[in-house]
Parts: C-alpha cells; sequence; structure tokens
C-alpha cells in the first residue's frame, strides 16, 4: 500500500508575515507624509507672515474690492500657496489618515473612525485648494470684462473656499480626537503625542464660534505643525 503524505501548510505563516510588512511599511509611510503635512503648515505660514502681509493681503470679507486687487497683483504667488498648503498638503494627509489607523489597529473601531474621518479632512483640503485654484483664475480672468462680475464671483467662491477649509477646522479637529482617544486607549502612541491630539480636537472644535474662529484657527494649525512632526518621527522610527 502506497501512503500518501501532505506537506504541512505554510501559507498561513507566509500571509502573516507578508500582511506584517505591508502593515509597517504603511505605517512608516504615513510617518513620512506627517513630516510632509507639517512641511506644508510651516511653508503656509511662513510666507503668509512673510510675504502676503507685508504686501497688503486683506480678507476677502473686509474688503471685497482690496483683496481682488491683491489677487490680481499676486496671483502667481497665491496659487503656489494654495497648491502646496492644499494640494499637497491634502494628498500628504491621506496617507497619513492610512497609515495612523493601522498603527492604531489594536483599537479597530476607533481606527476605523479615525482613518474615515482623516480621508474626509483629506478631501476637503484637496477640494478646498481646487476651488480656490479655479476660483482665482476665473476672477482674474473675469475682470477684465466684468469688475462686478469678477468681485461678486470671488466673494462667493471664496466663501465657499474658506467653508471647506480653513474657515473652521473641524474635520481636523474631529479626526485628531479620535486618533488621541485611540493612542491613549491602546498606547500605540505615547500619551502625550495622544493628549496633545485631545487638545488640538478641542481647539479646532471651537472653531466653528465666530468670535473665537481666527485665534483658534491659528492656534490650531501652529499646534499641528508641532503634532505632524512628532507623530511622523514616530510613525517613521518604528
Amino acid at each position: 500500500m502506497t501512503r500518501h503524505t501532505t506537506a504541512p501548510d505554510t501559507a498561513p505563516a507566509v500571509t502573516t508575515d507578508t500582511t506584517d510588512r505591508a502593515t509597517s511599511t504603511l505605517v512608516r509611510s504615513g510617518g513620512t507624509a506627517a513630516l510632509v503635512v507639517a512641511g506644508t503648515y510651516v511653508v503656509g505660514f511662513a510666507a503668509m507672515v512673510a510675504y502676503f502681509v507685508p504686501q497688503g493681503l486683506v480678507s476677502t470679507l473686509e474688503d471685497p474690492a482690496g483683496s481682488l486687487d491683491f489677487l490680481r497683483d499676486h496671483h502667481a504667488q497665491l496659487s503656489a500657496w494654495y497648491f502646496v498648503l492644499y494640494l499637497v498638503g491634502g494628498a500628504a494627509m491621506a496617507l497619513v489618515a492610512l497609515g495612523v489607523g493601522a498603527r492604531l489597529a489594536a483599537a479597530p473601531t476607533l481606527a476605523r473612525v479615525s482613518t474615515a474621518l482623516g480621508l474626509i479632512w483629506s478631501g476637503m483640503l484637496i477640494a478646498s485648494g481646487s476651488v480656490a485654484l479655479v476660483a482665482q483664475h476665473a476672477a482674474v480672468e473675469l475682470h477684465a470684462q466684468d469688475a462686478d462680475l469678477a468681485l461678486s464671483t470671488w466673494v462667493s467662491t471664496s466663501v465657499v473656499q474658506d467653508a471647506l477649509g480653513g474657515g473652521i477646522e473641524v474635520a481636523g479637529a474631529f479626526w485628531a480626537a479620535a486618533v488621541g482617544l485611540a493612542a491613549l486607549r491602546t498606547h500605540a502612541l505615547s500619551a502625550g503625542l495622544g493628549g496633545l491630539a485631545l487638545g488640538l480636537g478641542a481647539v479646532g472644535t471651537v472653531t466653528v464660534v465666530p468670535a473665537a474662529a481666527e485665534l483658534n484657527t491659528s492656534v490650531f494649525g501652529l499646534g499641528l505643525i508641532v503634532w505632524f512632526t512628532w507623530l511622523g518621527v514616530v510613525l517613521y522610527r518604528r
């Protein structure tokens, strides 16, 4: 009688090893992307303080005509600013959301929630930057034909762009809060990193209050530079 033997099944171990490597790569890629996001915030704040404000940048709602004139004189610079801060930053944010979600897998529900919120925030940033770039081009082109139409177009589209990203920071605040809660529950990230995320979540949520929006938006943005830098180093090293 011929006895048949079956080779031991090693597929699960191979699959697990492959999955672990893929997860590690995703987490480290998220760390690199977090440093990119921090860099876009640094560029954004530096350009605002060192160039745009000294050149006479004014709020669209406070001085619509002056804002449109500033756009016409600095169209290329504003386009580059929005491209870096919103399009590049928004795209990198998608990878950060995925990497952080993978790192927080020990709390699967919160990990999924944080990933979803992070991807929503990423989409809103990209949409905000896209609206801004198209609106700037439209306003400049329309001004040569109809100055009043250009002004009304610029004001209305600026409101839409601001609502998607920059005017209030609720989407980013909710994502930070979810990450902070998951970090404190799982210890996958340090308590300091999780606590800072919760604090930024609270600050960002307060931006829905008109009287506190401007100050809290600045605090939220500056805090994110520290947090994304810290997060990026932690994710990349591990």
